[in-house]
């Protein structure tokens, strides 16, 4: 970019225009566009080629157009609106320009007449007021000509106005046309939810009003739909019933319905179909307010252009909409909550755009590349369609093909219907999806339909469209009632060329007992406590016919995790696995801490697969420039499937193959106590010898008497630190008797060994807590539990929390700490506690077993690791012979630098958070006992000096 330049040549531009501004000011807005806008942009670097001239769009009545679309390798990067010179921006271009943006979710938007120029950043909050950059004479863009620079092909090349609208908050509170689009379609379904009850009381069930109003507002949506693309009947708009009398505008309304029915069929807008939506009337006030919040948002700060708002941005609305739920207050009101919650129990989260695109490429669009395979006959089916994102851009793929190979494929043809276009060819012959959620199936058959429209040919009916309700897993009716779904007929197992979706995360502890039952016997791939995602792996490859493709987003859990066991052994055996994208700990799902992959199975031999796995902060947005690795589908046949390097699994193996394991040395690994959800403080002081004593419960919003309890220290998986003393800031009740709290008698009996341990301790426990500055009385934070594992807490014990970031094992020498489920304790054996336990400390808190979680683990967010029982037990022990002189030196020197470890920690735990030289000196004592702790650990486990420098190098300094 030639800085200087440029500016010589904006200074020719607008030199120019002014010598000649009285014909500028004569011209046309066509006019300005190629002798003043375009000469413009030019000089910012743009050719003919980067912009494209936008087509016409319908707005209500009114009609408008995007002048231009520029792009950046055919994506478009900003919009730009062009108005005749003497026309005010204000007056219709600013806010038309970010409508059209916010709707195709482009972030930049320009808008012009020359005299003055305004660059709207439009996903930011208010983005009509708070304009990114303006300059509001021709002078400007010499004064600010580094403003300017923002709209040169090499700022979008670089994300430069990117980087520094970010830089500038602009983006931080990312807005776009769905969000509002959601609020206005709730206000609508509000508001035929009150008029239904006020004028119909407790007539319709809640379900069968939810019925109502989806329908209702689907055509709704239709409608509006048909308007902007330009194929409404007898150009009949709902706007025009705005200008009607209340009393009128019902009736009106349901007119514009039956002239949809008779020109579009299909099930959508006929009469008395399965609801009563036909039947009931609507006061014509309540029909004005919903009919313009279709075009205008509430604020009015956007115009709805459902023509540039496509059906898969309609789809994440509407998968937002599914997220509402209806309920009713006691006045009889209905009232929207957010349901949000409700969905993500039953799994489900609305998949990114790319995502989808990614896996109907490499799925249905595979076949389709395929010279031998009939287009017209291959079978898509998502088994858990939700709002229909998938079977959209399946559609879109579809069409395209059919479109660019098939020679007649722009002839309309005849069927006993009429005359239809090839798009509802596709919808009946190529499209299956099946969904749980009644609402979810409704809503795919709508957005199916907007994609197939087209003026004046018929829509397919309903029972033409394959879009089925039911339970995809289940097809017995005495398990599933009426949600049992049959695969028969059209959806005949075996019969699919691509299954596809993003199927519900859902584990079985939150479904019913008989449908597990059910699943444990109808499927090979359930183990344990699994995630019905599973049987979706399972269901799905069965229903594919041969040589067939399945595509899913998932969680990766099932790789390592136990629960993965038998559909890892599923997949190894019918040598199905092609694909493989790991996304590690990378979030792909907005709002959800969930870690995915991207499985691809194949109805086919695979004796190789493809692997792809991002690390933490790689892009992994274009998907389509991966690299992969070509891995042997034998390595599948591993108990965990673990895809690292040869190198890395030759370490693995010399870990595995030391003598003792976590099984031969342990005599329990326990996890702790849940406690109660109540917050209790202590109102009487802390005193020997009592039996009672009063506590406050939040929960109960009042004082609870006590008796003969015991109290504990309780950590939390934070409070673990390598080798650092024990520092605790809450207490454990463990209660005999909590009146008033309906909890459990717990007899004395069970606890009487116990019991002299309270008082005891609780005297040194106070001069801990008064030590620290920690309020003994009123302000003390309590949990209560049952006393669960109170022998194994008493116990000298390894603490290790089930989820960490870096490697801080604890130690409990004395018996004391009491922990949550967050902490898994390991009691040793008899054989273990005769030597001393801190050896398998300071192994543990090594790199060695670091650098083993980390490649066997499952990765969390953060870059953190589960460190439950089923990934630390692979783990090995070197085993030390003590009769033989150098295990005794290793072992001797091993447990001298552990204990020196505890020293140095405690040293610096009672120096505090002050950093001075004897901290910095500890610290680095530390670091050098530490390494040469990992230095005898490397030599026992035999690894070469190779091996060591790729476990440095995999994990850093990320063990201190």
């Amino acid at each position: 970019m030639d800085k200087v330049a440029i500016k010589e040549r904006i200074v020719a531009l607008v030199n120019d225009f002014k010598a000649n501004y009285q014909q500028h000011r004569k011209e046309l807005e066509a006019n300005t566009e190629t002798k003043l806008i375009e000469p413009l942009f030019t000089i910012l670097g743009w050719t003919i080629k980067d912009f494209e001239k936008r087509a016409h769009a319908q707005r209500g009545k009114k009609s408008g157009f995007v002048d231009y679309a520029f792009k950046i390798n055919d994506k478009i990067v900003f919009l730009l609106e062009v108005k005749k010179l003497g026309v005010a921006l204000e007056k219709e271009a600013d806010s038309q320009v970010i409508s059209y943006a916010l709707s195709r979710r482009i972030p930049f938007a320009v808008s012009t007449n020359f005299e003055k120029l305004k660059i709207f950043c439009v996903e930011q909050e208010n983005a009509l007021n708070n304009v990114f950059r303006v300059f509001n004479r021709p002078e400007d863009y010499i004064d600010s000509i580094q403003d300017l620079l923002f709209l040169h092909k090499e700022s979008f090349e670089q994300n430069l106005i990117l980087k520094k609208a970010e830089d500038e908050g602009r983006l931080k509170k990312r807005i776009s046309i769905d969000r509002p689009l959601l609020e206005d379609l709730m206000s609508i379904r509000n508001m035929i939810a009150n008029d239904i009850e006020k004028r119909y009381p407790r007539k319709y069930e809640l379900n069968e009003r939810e019925e109502i109003i989806q329908r209702i507002v689907d055509r709704l949506i239709f409608v509006r739909k048909c308007e902007d693309v330009g194929i409404n009947p007898d150009e009949l708009t709902l706007e025009e019933i705005t200008h009607n009398p209340y009393g009128k505008a019902h009736l009106k309304l349901k007119e514009i319905f039956k002239r949809y029915n008779e020109v579009y069929n299909g099930g959508l807008f006929a009469v008395g179909f399965d609801n009563d939506c036909d039947k009931i009337t609507i006061d014509g006030e309540i029909v004005q307010k919903l009919i313009r919040l279709l075009y205008v948002s509430k604020d009015r700060q956007y115009v709805y252009n459902f023509d540039w708002i496509d059906a898969d941005i309609l789809g994440q609305v509407y998968e937002q909409y599914l997220g509402k739920i209806l309920s009713q207050t006691r006045s009889g009101k209905s009232k929207l909550t957010n349901g949000q919650t409700h969905r993500k129990e039953q799994g489900i989260y609305y998949t990114p755009t790319y995502i989808v695109d990614y896996i109907v490429a490499n799925t249905l669009g595979e076949l389709l590349r395929n010279k031998k395979i009939d287009a017209k006959k291959i079978k898509v089916l998502d088994p858990a369609c939700g709002s229909g994102s998938f079977l959209i851009k399946a559609f879109d793929y579809l069409k395209e093909h059919y479109y660019s190979n098939d020679a007649d494929a722009k002839l309309h043809r005849l069927d006993e219907q009429g005359m239809y276009s090839l798009k509802t060819t596709i919808l009946k012959n190529n499209i299956y999806g099946v969904d749980l959620d009644s609402k979810a199936v409704e809503i795919t058959k709508l957005n199916l339909l907007l994609k197939a429209a087209e003026k004046f040919r018929t829509l397919p009916q309903d029972v033409e469209l394959h879009i089925r309700h039911g339970n995809s897993l289940i097809d017995d009716e005495s398990v599933a009632g009426m949600d049992a779904f049959k695969w028969q007929g059209d959806f005949q197992e075996g019969t699919f060329d691509a299954v596809i979706g993003n199927p519900p995360y859902v584990r079985i502890q939150t479904l019913d007992k008989n449908e597990v039952e059910y699943f444990n016997t109808k499927y090979k791939s359930p183990t344990k406590n699994y995630d019905i995602y599973i049987l979706f792996i399972e269901k799905g490859f069965s229903l594919l016919k041969e040589n067939g493709v399945l595509g899913l987003i998932l969680p990766h859990k099932f790789f390592q995790g136990e629960m993965g066991e038998n559909i890892r052994r599923y997949i190894y055996e019918t040598k199905s696995l092609y694909k493989l994208v790991d996304f590690s700990t990378n979030q792909i799902f907005e709002n959800a801490t969930t870690y995915t992959c991207l499985l691809f199975l194949t109805k086919r031999k695979n004796k190789q697969f493809l692997y792809k796995r991002f690390k933490l902060g790689d892009d992994f947005r274009d998907l389509n420039s991966v690299d992969f690795e070509k891995k042997d589908s034998r390595i599948l046949k591993e108990n965990k499937w673990n895809f690292s390097s040869d190198k890395i699994q030759k370490i693995l193996s010399k870990i595995r193959s030391q003598k003792d394991s976590f099984p031969s040395l342990t005599r329990k690994i326990f996890k702790g106590s849940s406690t109660g959800d109540d917050e209790i403080f202590l109102l009487d002081p802390i005193q020997e010898n009592r039996d009672t004593f009063t506590v406050f419960s939040k929960k109960l919003n009042q004082n609870v008497i006590i008796e003969k309890a015991l109290l504990r220290p309780f950590f939390h998986g934070e409070d673990i630190r390598r080798y650092a003393p024990l520092r605790n800031r809450k207490l454990l009740l463990f209660p005999y008797v909590l009146r008033n709290n309906r909890m459990k008698l717990i007899p004395v009996e069970e606890m009487k060994e116990h019991y002299h341990l309270a008082y005891s301790y609780l005297e040194g426990l106070k001069g801990y807590l008064i030590k620290r500055k920690i309020e003994t009385n009123n302000s003390n934070f309590y949990k209560y539990s049952a006393p669960r594992s109170l022998i194994e807490y008493d116990q000298p014990k390894i603490m290790i929390p089930d989820m960490l970031v870096s490697n801080r094992i604890g130690y409990d020498e004395g018996g004391i700490a009491y922990h949550g489920p967050a902490i898994h304790s390991i009691v040793f054996n008899e054989r273990i506690k005769e030597q001393k336990p801190i050896l398998y400390l300071a192994i543990l808190n090594s790199r060695i077993f670091w650098f083993f979680i980390s490649n066997t683990s499952t990765a969390l967010r953060g870059n953190a690791y589960r460190l439950t029982p089923e990934f630390v037990n692979p783990f090995c022990f070197p085993k030390f012979d003590l009769s033989k002189s150098q295990d005794r030196q290793i072992y001797d020197k091993l447990i001298s630098l552990a204990e020196q470890m505890l020293f140095l920690y405690k040293r610096l735990n009672d120096i505090g958070d002050k950093k001075t030289s004897e901290s910095a000196k500890i610290e680095e004592e530390i670091r050098k006992t530490d390494a040469e702790i990992d230095e005898i650990i490397y030599k026992t486990y035999g690894l070469t000096e190779e091996e060591i420098k790729i476990i440095e190098e995999t994990i850093g300094s990320s063990t201190l």
